[in-house]
């Protein structure tokens, strides 16, 4: 199964950067792809960093039957630092009914308009989300926070699982 993990964030913005992070362990952890790193191979296990949403996001999705995703989480309902997983699926799309335009896609909006034109994407249920609540996501560091960076090993853990890796 070909699988794209994606580190998401900005690294410049705290908390924001743990995907990244999370991310940078999980590719260091994973052993080598006898083809080469992203020679897309059937069993491919690629990683990746952006700082993208929506369509843009759903486009680097394109021709991989799994996704994980990682993220900072800003929900106030768990406490800071803690791991939480969950599947594309099980998320409302809360722009659904309410995009002006194409440049405000949910990415759940961008993955279902991807699909109605043929795009070869993994379906909601194969995209699995890594997230860590988070509140300092928008101060301007490169560091995380120590509830956060001490989730960091858990969420790299629950990542090379989810790959079979480990």
């Amino acid at each position: 199964m070909k699988t794209l993990i994606i580190g998401l964030g900005n690294p410049i913005l705290g908390d924001d950067g743990v995907g990244w992070k999370i991310a940078q362990e999980v590719e260091r952890r994973l052993p080598p792809s006898p083809a080469g790193r992203g020679a897309g191979g059937e069993g491919e296990v690629r990683v990746e960093c952006f700082s993208l949403a929506g369509i843009s996001l759903m486009e680097h999705m394109l021709g991989y039957q799994r996704v994980i995703l990682i993220d900072s989480l800003n929900t106030g309902k768990y406490a800071q630092g803690e791991v939480v997983t969950f599947s594309l699926d099980s998320l409302t799309d809360l722009l659904h009914g309410h995009s002006a335009s194409a440049h405000d896609l949910s990415l759940k909006g961008a993955l279902k308009l991807g699909r109605s034109m043929g795009a070869d994407l993994p379906s909601d249920e194969d995209i699995q989300v890594i997230a860590i609540e988070a509140a300092h996501v928008y101060d301007f560091t490169e560091e995380l926070t120590p509830e956060v960076a001490a989730a960091v090993p858990k969420a790299v853990e629950l990542v090379i699982n989810l790959v079979g890796a480990g």
